[in-house]
């Protein structure tokens, strides 16, 4: 597989799509989390799931614990491989991966999405509330991994797995929780912010929160489930999607 095609997955591909939505994954997130979702958008939206260094088909590569070499190798797959228009698509540690590729973008003058969409992350600028854990010790972080999604992070309580995924989602943790927020101009293009109503770690405060990152149209959309509602409510992910990127389909990009 060429390292082009490594960089970006389209589970559907389609040429002539009026609108991409490009995903960028959770912590310890592969491009693959997105493919079922793809499966559910409107035929005229092609899915382009970015994969991260050291996650799923880039396994071999050394996973990044710091975020601006995330957006820099981002904003170049956006501009070699996608043609505008485009939604960005970032879930938890994707939703500052796309933020700060958006600013990025818009920094460069180049063109940037028609809208972000922000899911099971809070907002930049607010300060975290809760605990670090990207140095915790390898049994400590994995009960806290654990605890905060039991179905998705199970894995990690076997022995001979743990050891292959705990550094990715250790570095993207690092990548996170040593984030600084930069004060900047708001961006001009629409935010929406999802979340899941049972995440304990994410309060509807502070998705609200996002407003004020943007000088376009801002909502909050709530679904059923806890931090990995992309998994457990895909198909109300995907209708909620769908609304929101025919509402740009139908208008301009």
């Amino acid at each position: 597989m060429e390292p082009r095609e490594r960089r970006m997955q389209r589970p559907r591909p389609n040429p002539d799509a009026g609108l991409r939505l490009i995903c960028l994954p959770y912590s310890g997130g592969r491009a693959a989390a997105f493919k079922g979702l793809a499966a559910e958008l409107p035929g005229d939206v092609e899915l382009c799931a970015v994969e991260l260094p050291g996650h799923g088909r880039r396994l071999r590569e050394k996973p990044r614990t710091c975020l601006r070499p995330l957006v820099e190798e981002v904003t170049d797959v956006l501009i070699e491989q996608v043609r505008p228009p485009f939604v960005l698509l970032g879930y938890s540690l994707g939703a500052l991966l796309a933020f700060e590729v958006a600013r990025e973008l818009a920094r460069d003058r180049r063109p940037g999405p028609a809208a972000l969409f922000v899911a099971a992350s809070g907002a930049p600028h607010r300060p975290s509330t809760g605990p670090q854990i990207h140095d915790l010790p390898k049994a400590e972080l994995v009960e806290q991994l654990v605890r905060l999604d039991s179905s998705r992070n199970a894995p990690l309580e076997h022995e001979d797995l743990v050891d292959v995924m705990l550094p990715v989602v250790r570095a993207d943790l690092t990548a996170v929780e040593t984030y600084v927020y930069e004060p900047g101009p708001p961006l001009d293009c629409p935010l929406v912010a999802f979340g899941g109503r049972d995440d304990p770690s994410l309060p509807r405060s502070e998705l609200a929160a996002w407003a004020e990152q943007t000088a376009g149209d801002f909502s909050v959309i709530l679904l059923a489930g806890g931090h990995f509602f992309l998994h457990s409510s895909q198909a109300s992910f995907a209708r909620v999607l769908t609304a929101e990127l025919e509402r740009l389909l139908d208008g301009p990009c």
